[in-house]
């Protein structure tokens, strides 16, 4: 598959047949994200697999502190359909920013080499996004995540930053596309003459 017809055809699955992938291919997957480009060649990234028992209580955590944010009247969003999507799918990719401290947030200066991490992060999920749908893996891309960050970093014994999760699996769905901005309305060209 060309480039260009893995962008065109990614789109986001939330429902998973059931499919183990084979770990060749997660570290395939893991190895695209890898050759990212990164600001100041930090790589700031951390990967965390999680598949059968371990992916399912990454699961009932999420929805346990869902609980708790919900109790309290604070609203969760798409949060439980998305819990419900990774305990379909085989996969969740833990994404962390190895040089973040959700406990000690950016500011000043710091903010912008916080903002470099965070972007060099986010073109290494789009690469394993990507490689996946080259690979004919259906992904999707949480951020739902937040609602339960300081319990899953908890259970995991992780002091970096959550950044995001990568739910993988073969879709059992073919969502059609979203629609989407024109370029012609993002898009600026200062040119000469």
């Amino acid at each position: 598959m060309e480039l260009s017809e893995a962008i065109q055809k990614r789109k986001s699955i939330r429902k998973f047949r059931e499919k183990a992938i084979p770990r060749e291919e997660i570290q395939e997957l893991i190895d695209a994200a890898c050759q990212a480009p990164s600001g100041k060649n930090l790589q700031p990234w951390h990967f965390t697999v999680l598949t059968g028992s371990p992916k399912q209580e990454l699961v009932e955590v999420m929805l346990e502190a869902v609980g708790k944010l919900e109790k309290k009247g604070i609203p969760t969003g798409s949060c439980r359909g998305t819990a419900r999507a990774m305990a379909q799918a085989p996969v969740v990719i833990l994404v962390f920013n190895t040089r973040g401290n959700p406990l000690n947030p950016p500011r000043g200066s710091d903010r912008y080499l916080w903002s470099v991490n965070i972007q060099s992060i986010g073109a290494a999920i789009q690469n394993m996004l990507l490689a996946a749908t080259e690979r004919g893996l259906g992904s999707l891309w949480i951020c739902d995540t937040f609602y339960a960050d300081p319990e899953i970093r908890d259970w995991l014994g992780r002091k970096d930053e959550l950044v995001a999760a990568v739910a993988l699996g073969y879709p059992d769905e073919a969502p059609q596309a979203r629609p989407r901005k024109s370029c012609e309305n993002v898009t600026r060209w200062l040119e000469e003459g």
